[in-house]
């Protein structure tokens, strides 16, 4: 690219020869106006018009003018834009310094790469025999102009204009050459009518070098400005229609070594990632072959009417909401009937029922519960019923005695309370539970499932004590549990001792064999001594580290429960 400013008084035959043009007769030359480029074309483009030219407005001084000659081997037809570009501040400073100091590749080499651009304008190009002129155009002052122009026919032409130093009047002036684009010509073979439409995901394939990849990535101005829709789905991957019978140009492309192309059936199914090289300037003929893409066929879409209902009614939980694949949520009649249509029939579809908690009562299902469709095979239309898990309860009984004695015996996390289910290998295992709710006669836990069950409440993770237990059955009810703070159990101490010598701040950490206790620790004293409390018929897991020593661990339940005092030989 070239440029070249003009003094005042170059400045004053331009704007001269402008109002000589101006009043010239009309029949004399009339402009020709340029053309919008169709995003996609599958046939010759028909010429639109353009959003008219404007006048950008100066920031700073009045008089500076930008003028681009587009040069090419046909006249312009299409459209144009300059882009206003600053430098900020923080931005001037930091590469200044780094220069100044001699920083080894810190930042670009010219100042003017640092330049954003705030705002797009449209600009007029006048044609010629061989391209067309943009502007002259009114221009505020500023570092740097960006400017694009492109043709019905993929031509486009892209380049920076830096404006010199201490340059607030005259004409800037510059000089672009055309440049081919880049892109891909798809055409689909193998169509038969009953596949319906497809569509086509673009993805680009970005080189391994920076460098590389920094150049290619200059033309996405470009094509957010000529080909929106391929812009859009070389973002976030919107599906681009692919007309039967006919050819998809796209273009421009970036200038990667290669663009993975993606055919969507009507029903969604996506073929494998077909990979097409790339030469810059170029447009690659493509053939997607349908059945070669899609060996076990493209898919079908299916209609799916089903009902929610809770379990033990025929109605949905209250203010249940039912959300399908991707989340999306799907309207739910007052009898919880519902319909959905376009769902793969190659693969199952997530659902998911969310029921909101009550504030001042138990819920009466999870909050989320979810829900596989498996389409069987050739069926278009399908009908379920999905029944939500209905909460069952197992209540722990206690008065308000209870509870203050709990208060004044435990500190936070404590208490904690583990749901356990008896298992039909003879042992009790742990159960995860929805909700815990605490009541003014006890504590209520969600059930999933009938069977046998029973709460160990601690106090500590070395204080746990056993509820009775209750069978929770089918019929809803709720099941009932006791229990009791007993004289069981004796105090215990921990003595770390190296020799006879005490250990004075070794770290003791004890945590239990019921694995979502949280664990306890602390520091012992200038004896050696660390008092656990009191240690209740469970098992009992101490790990014991201490600076200069190598740690120790070991169970030591039986020996609390022998003598109330544990010894650690470090």
């Amino acid at each position: 690219m070239k440029r070249r400013v003009w003094g005042v008084g170059g400045a004053a035959l331009v704007l001269a020869a402008l109002v000589l043009w101006w009043l010239w007769p009309a029949d004399v030359a009339a402009p020709v106006m340029p053309a919008r480029a169709p995003i996609v074309r599958t046939e010759a483009p028909t010429p639109v018009s353009p959003p008219p030219p404007v006048e950008l407005e100066p920031s700073h001084s009045e008089g500076l003018l930008l003028r681009v000659v587009l040069q090419g081997d046909v006249p312009f037809q299409g459209e144009a834009r300059v882009g206003v570009a600053s430098i900020s501040d923080a931005d001037r400073h930091v590469w200044e310094v780094s220069k100044r100091e001699g920083r080894a590749g810190a930042g670009p080499e010219r100042l003017e790469d640092l330049a954003n651009v705030s705002e797009w304008w449209p600009v007029e190009v006048t044609p010629s025999a061989t391209g067309g002129t943009l502007g002259p155009a009114l221009v505020p002052v500023v570092p740097l102009y960006r400017v694009v122009a492109w043709a019905a026919d993929g031509t486009f032409w892209l380049g920076d204009v830096v404006l010199e130093e201490g340059v607030t009047t005259g004409v800037v002036e510059a000089v672009l050459s055309a440049r081919a684009p880049t892109g891909v010509r798809v055409r689909l073979a193998g169509v038969r009518p009953e596949h319906g439409p497809f569509s086509l995901r673009v993805v680009r394939g970005v080189s391994r070098d920076v460098r590389d990849a920094e150049r290619a990535s200059e033309l996405l101005p470009v094509i957010r400005h000529v080909a929106p829709d391929i812009a859009s789905t070389l973002a976030d991957g919107t599906a681009l229609p692919l007309p039967v019978g006919k050819s998809l140009e796209l273009l421009p492309l970036p200038t990667d070594p290669s663009v993975g192309l993606v055919l969507r059936s009507a029903a969604g199914r996506e073929s494998a990632w077909v990979e097409v090289p790339l030469r810059e300037g170029r447009v690659e003929p493509v053939v997607l072959d349908v059945g070669s893409l899609f060996p076990e066929g493209v898919g079908e879409a299916v209609t799916l009417r089903g009902k929610v209902e809770l379990e033990g009614t025929f109605l949905p939980p209250e203010g249940a909401r039912l959300l399908g694949p991707g989340d999306v949520e799907i309207p739910l009649a007052q009898d919880g009937r519902f319909v959905v249509s376009g769902l793969p029939s190659w693969e199952p579809s997530r659902f998911r029922v969310e029921v909101a908690s009550p504030v001042s009562r138990r819920p009466v299902a999870a909050t989320e519960q979810a829900f596989d469709f498996r389409p069987k095979p050739g069926v278009q239309d399908a009908e379920v019923t999905w029944r939500v898990t209905a909460y069952r309860w197992l209540v722990l009984r206690m008065d308000g005695a209870m509870w203050a004695q709990i208060e004044a015996r435990t500190r936070k996390p404590y208490p904690v309370f583990v749901l356990q289910r008896w298992h039909h290998e003879k042992q009790w295992e742990l159960v995860s539970a929805g909700a815990y709710i605490q009541e003014e006669d006890g504590m209520a836990v969600s059930i999933l499932e009938p069977g046998r069950y029973r709460l160990l409440v601690s106090f500590s993770v070395h204080e746990v004590y056993t509820s009775t237990a209750a069978d929770v059955g089918e019929d809803m009810a709720d099941g009932t549990v006791t229990f009791q703070v007993d004289v069981e159990g004796n105090d215990c101490e921990v003595l770390v001792t190296d020799g006879r010598k005490p250990v004075f701040g070794a770290r003791v950490t004890a945590s239990s064999d019921v694995s979502s206790l949280p664990p306890a620790w602390g520091l012992t004293d200038a004896r050696g001594r660390w008092r656990l409390g009191r240690v209740r018929p469970f098992g009992l897991h101490l790990e014991v580290e201490a600076e200069g020593y190598a740690p120790w661990t070991g169970e030591v339940a039986e020996a609390c429960r022998r003598g109330g005092e544990v010894r650690i030989q470090l």
